[in-house]
């Protein structure tokens, strides 16, 4: 009986992905996911509660935004091996631009909490806010930083610059002359990111 239950909640949120990867969150209706996951919407209702709720556990379980235990374990992993705190910054900041860009439903859901002020645009908001300051976090630990790095407002801006280009996903979208969508300008936009983080905290690696 419990492993039905698993099965059906894990349904029911599988439907919800698909719909919130194809069309955006407002697609993301009971009467949608339920015909999506070929259940009773009744059922939606009794493992979630709602639409809120449901949402919510999207973004709980789903990760719409990387993982900040992978952040921490990623940092502990490496232990001495990363020389310098600028090669750590630019390897955390290109991990989570990398990873927002190869996901679809990662996009719409940083495009949603960044737009809209609901409770599933406060829980991404949240998460993404959480993450910005593992990698932080994890820097700090790691690093002694010089007195003059504003470390949380070096990570927000950069973080957000490449958020931005991420989302720019449909063909011919450009900005300031880059298109993000293809690999060449978004490659641009990393070595730009890693010459930037360089010339703030150390030298470029010849």
């Amino acid at each position: 009986m419990t492993r039905d239950r698993e099965a059906t909640r894990a349904r029911i949120l599988a439907a919800a992905e698909q719909l919130l990867t194809r069309q955006g969150v407002g697609a993301v209706r009971i009467n949608a996911v339920a015909t999506a996951a070929a259940v009773d919407k009744v059922l939606i209702y009794r493992y979630f509660g709602g639409r809120a709720q449901l949402l919510r556990a999207l973004a709980r379980e789903r990760r719409l935004w990387p993982d900040t235990d992978a952040v921490r374990a990623a940092a502990d992993e490496a232990g001495n091996d990363a020389p310098s705190l600028a090669q750590d910054l630019t390897a955390m900041l290109l991990d989570a631009a990398r990873a927002l860009r190869a996901s679809p439903l990662a996009r719409r859901a940083a495009a949603w909490s960044i737009t809209e002020s609901d409770d599933f645009a406060r829980e991404i908001a949240a998460a993404r806010g959480e993450h910005a300051r593992a990698i932080a976090g994890a820097l700090r630990d790691r690093h002694r930083l010089p007195p003059f790095v504003d470390l949380d407002a070096i990570v927000a801006v950069l973080a957000a610059a490449m958020t931005h280009l991420a989302l720019h996903t449909a063909p011919g979208a450009s900005f300031a002359g880059l298109e993000p969508r293809r690999d060449e300008d978004w490659h641009r936009a990393e070595r730009a990111l890693t010459n930037i983080v360089h010339a703030l905290l150390g030298p470029v690696d010849q």
